[in-house]
């Protein structure tokens, strides 16, 4: 006889992942719920307009949803998922040829939206991640080739869209479209490499 969802409320984030694996349908639900403001106040440091944000969001679960039987229970549950929003988002940047990367949520003092939406899922944890993930941004761009780096600064860091760079630097917009494509992978590439060896 299958769990209902009201019994699962009290699993672990891996417990649910083995039933979801099973394809319990109540283990997503379960998972989704517990899991949904947080990943939206994550993909919200990435991706400022928030309709887009949740676009991101449930982009990031029906991703980890459909690949939920490569989850490692020996890892936390959340640090899988958001890894998946994070790169979810830069895909989304990198679609939409614009970005929208902010700094963390303390430097925004003053906009009450993004504040609250934050307050919503004040979990230390995810807090901690929030905040390990943008300075392991902060470094992966500073460790990228000299090529891709100011350019990675401009877009990632300081909020411009791709014809503000080619502006700025003097650079047709095709080129900055592929100087960004190219941090992208860099940056993904550094940053899962660094949680690979924490």
């Amino acid at each position: 006889m299958e769990e209902t969802g009201l019994k699962l409320t009290n699993h672990s984030d891996a417990q649910l992942a083995t039933l979801a694996c099973q394809g319990n349908q109540s283990a997503f639900l379960v998972l989704y719920d517990r899991h949904k403001a947080g990943v939206q106040a994550h993909v919200l440091r990435y991706i400022t307009q928030r309709e887009e944000a949740e676009d991101v969001m449930l982009e990031s679960f029906q991703k980890a949803f459909s690949q939920i039987d490569s989850y490692d229970p020996t890892y936390k549950f959340s640090t899988w998922l958001y890894r998946i929003a994070r790169n979810t988002a830069f895909d989304h940047m990198d679609k939409s040829g614009r970005t929208a990367i902010k700094m963390p949520m303390d430097s925004l003092d003053n906009d009450l939206s993004l504040k609250e939406l934050a307050i919503q899922d004040r979990n230390p944890e995810h807090e901690v991640i929030n905040s390990q993930e943008y300075d392991e941004l902060v470094a992966a761009i500073n460790g990228l080739p000299e090529t891709y780096r100011e350019v990675a600064q401009l877009v990632f860091l300081d909020n411009f869209g791709y014809q503000e760079v080619a502006d700025k630097t003097g650079l047709p917009l095709n080129t900055i479209k592929t100087k960004v494509k190219r941090a992208k992978e860099n940056l993904i590439k550094k940053m899962d490499e660094n949680e690979e060896n924490i």
